[in-house]
């Protein structure tokens, strides 16, 4: 059951990761040809289209590893950032 709700999980990312593919090419579609809009949406497109290959290749599940990786490469930083966003989430969801 955990290995098919994994497999599901991976072919969503991948739908996800198609989505923003696709985003990428329309705002380069529709984007101006030149001046400052252009090169930000030139670079937002990029990352898009990066970030969408990513999640197609690896999935839920390279994420993961990924993440894991990086948490035992930099267990330091990410015991900070994982206090800070603790501290952010208890704030905002005081009354």
């Amino acid at each position: 059951m955990a290995s098919s709700a994994g497999r599901r999980a991976d072919q969503v990312a991948g739908s996800v990761g198609s989505g923003m593919s696709s985003a990428a090419d329309s705002l380069r579609e529709h984007a101006p040809n030149t001046g400052m809009l252009h090169t930000a949406a030139s670079k937002v497109a990029d990352t898009l289209e990066s970030g969408g290959q990513y999640l197609k290749d690896e999935g839920l599940t390279g994420i993961a590893d990924d993440l894991t990786n990086m948490i035992k490469r930099n267990p330091i930083p990410a015991l900070l950032v994982g206090i800070c966003l603790g501290a952010l989430i208890a704030r905002a969801t005081r009354s």
